[in-house]
C-alpha cells in the first residue's frame, strides 16, 4: 500500500507539473521569453492555442485554450479528490457509459459549432471540458496504479531488471 501511495503522489506531481506549465507560459513571458516560447511550443501539438479562445494571465494567453484548461484543471482537482473519495488499492473501473456521457456534450458542442448551428461560447467550453476532465481520473488512476504495482511485483520476483539472458 505504501508503494501505491507513492505512485499516486508521483502521478499527482506530474499532473501539477503539467498544469503548472500551462500557467507558467504566460507568467514568465516578460521575464524569460525563451522559457515561455518553449512551453507554448510544448503544448502546441495538443491544442490550437487560439488567442480568442484562451484564458489570459498577465495579458498573455495560457499555454492551452479554454476547453483544454478546463479539462486539465478539472482532471487535477479530480485526481486530488480521487484519493479522498476512493481507496488507492485495486478497484473496478466505472462503467464505460459514464465516460461516453461525459464526452458527449463536448462532441456535440464542437459538432454544432463546426456545422454552424450553434456558436460555442466560453461557458460551453468550460462546462464541457470540466465535465470530461473531472471523470477521467476514475478511468485512468486505477489501471495506472495497478499496472505499476504489477510491474514492481514482477521486478521484485525476478530479483531486479534482467537485461539479457544469463550465459551458461
Amino acid at each position: 500500500m505504501k508503494f501505491t501511495k507513492r505512485t499516486y503522489l508521483a502521478l499527482l506531481s506530474l499532473v501539477v507539473l503539467w498544469c503548472g506549465g500551462i500557467l507558467l507560459a504566460p507568467a514568465v513571458s516578460a521575464i524569460t521569453p525563451g522559457v515561455s516560447a518553449f512551453l507554448y511550443s510544448f503544448y502546441s501539438p495538443i491544442c490550437h492555442q487560439t488567442d480568442a479562445r484562451s484564458f489570459h494571465l498577465f495579458g498573455q494567453k495560457l499555454g492551452v485554450c479554454i476547453r483544454c484548461s478546463s479539462i486539465y484543471g478539472s482532471f487535477f482537482l479530480s485526481v486530488l479528490a480521487f484519493a479522498v473519495t476512493q481507496r488507492l488499492s485495486a478497484r473496478p473501473l466505472p462503467n464505460r457509459l459514464w465516460i461516453m456521457l461525459a464526452i458527449l456534450p463536448m462532441v456535440v458542442d464542437v459538432l454544432l459549432t463546426f456545422t454552424g448551428i450553434h456558436v460555442s461560447t466560453m461557458l460551453t467550453r468550460v462546462v464541457t471540458g470540466a465535465l470530461f476532465g473531472s471523470i477521467l481520473p476514475f478511468f485512468v488512476v486505477p489501471p495506472l496504479l495497478e499496472g505499476i504495482a504489477q510491474l514492481r511485483s514482477q521486478y521484485l520476483a525476478r530479483g531486479g531488471f534482467v537485461y539479457a539472458r544469463k550465459t551458461q
